[in-house]
């Protein structure tokens, strides 16, 4: 009976081994690292195989974009990055209707090759396709000539000084003063020259577009072989109309009016009313350089028969920013030309006869320096002195105070 009990147990442990038992475990390939989390998991090894993308599936091919239609006509735009020096700028159209952004206004295609050409397209496309974006302002480098105008209106009240050494006859064409005997009476023949002072107080003030100007003088003048003379002098009002604004250039009309204020017999005044309307440009050439232009005709009105011309006076700025002592205080260098073309009248020789002044050209250069004090406030000094033979004054010396408002 022990025997019997015995064997059942051991063939009933045998039959639950039998329905319990593992899977019996791999063996671990050569190169593989077994990993086990806890013993209870089944063992995982790492499969070292290349994968083979030929047998993947194709992606899906995304769906086509919807079809853009554009609006207005087509606009295409000169690639200026790689542009070269020497090169066209290529073609493009732009609406003439306006531009969508800044700086892309381009009306019409440059097909000059040639310097002039393209410097003259430049002109047409400033004037025709002004940037949108653009916005008029008053630059102290483009009112800094000392003897030529700004041709943008601008508030300002200025104090302005010269004096001059040489001027030599002063009556022709009547025009710093009257002929002998209206004006000063020599002691000789006639006045060689004259040494002279003027304190001139200007005022301007208008618009963006349009402006007013007064100004008046107070003189001092020292002729050799004539009576010394002090006072107030003529006085001048004109107006300043801009008539072409944009960032390559501006252009002004100036109309002045010179009236009869001063002394007369001692040399204070010419004793007539002249008119001189001009023409003023302003061209940006560079980021610190600018130049000034004025062209005008200075007309006598009612002046001596024989003494009394008209005559063209033109002259030219070139404006550069020297440097910046202080922020929003740049220091400017001028270097100016002027010239005064006579086309009649007459002056007294040294015999005391009247000689023609008709075809005398007179031209005087001059450097000067002003430091503007932020927008509102600068100071100025330049030196003038005659180019040819015949000149105004020998040595001219002006000092500028302004004040803008």
């Amino acid at each position: 009976m022990i025997l019997l009990w015995i064997a059942a147990g051991v063939c009933a442990e045998a039959d639950a081994q039998e329905i319990f038992r593992l899977p019996p475990v791999d063996p671990q390939p050569p190169g593989q690292q077994a990993i086990f989390n806890s013993p209870s998991d089944r063992v995982f090894h790492f499969n070292s195989a290349p994968i083979s993308f030929e047998s993947q599936s194709a992606l899906p091919t995304p769906p086509e974009s919807p079809e853009v239609v554009p609006i207005g006509p087509p606009v295409q735009v000169a690639p200026l990055q790689n542009e070269q020096l020497g090169e066209d700028w290529g073609s493009y159209q732009i609406p003439l209707n306006g531009c969508s952004t800044c700086g892309e206004c381009r009306c019409e295609p440059c097909t000059a090759t040639t310097r002039a050409g393209r410097f003259m397209w430049l002109v047409q496309h400033a004037v025709c396709c002004v940037d949108p974006c653009y916005e008029p302002a008053w630059k102290p480098l483009e009112d800094s000539a000392f003897f030529v105008a700004s041709p943008r209106p601008q508030g300002t009240m200025r104090f302005r000084f010269d004096s001059g050494f040489g001027l030599s006859h002063p009556d022709r064409a009547e025009y710093f003063w009257a002929k002998a005997g209206t004006g000063p009476t020599p002691t000789g023949t006639y006045v060689p020259d004259v040494d002279y002072m003027t304190l001139y107080q200007y005022t301007e003030t208008g618009g963006k577009k349009f402006s007013a100007t007064f100004e008046y003088r107070y003189m001092e003048v020292d002729p050799e072989g004539a009576p010394h003379g002090a006072g107030f002098g003529d006085m001048t009002i004109g107006t300043k109309t801009l008539l072409f604004d944009n960032g390559l250039f501006q252009v002004a009309f100036l109309m002045k009016t010179h009236m009869p204020a001063g002394r007369v017999s001692r040399g204070l005044g010419t004793g007539h009313v002249s008119l001189e309307p001009s023409v003023v440009v302003g061209v940006n050439l560079a980021s610190e350089t600018y130049m000034q232009m004025e062209v005008g005709e200075w007309i006598p009105i009612a002046a001596d028969p024989t003494y009394g011309g008209s005559l063209l006076h033109m002259a030219t700025s070139i404006n550069h920013t020297l440097a910046y002592p202080a922020p929003s205080s740049p220091l400017i260098g001028t270097l100016e030309l002027e010239a005064w073309s006579f086309q009649a009248g007459a002056y007294t020789n040294s015999l005391g006869v009247a000689t023609s002044a008709s075809g005398a050209t007179f031209v005087q250069s001059s450097a000067g320096i002003r430091w503007f004090i932020c927008k509102s406030y600068d100071v100025g000094a330049s030196c003038s002195t005659g180019v040819t033979e015949d000149h105004w004054a020998d040595y001219l010396f002006r000092t500028d105070f302004r004040v803008r408002f």
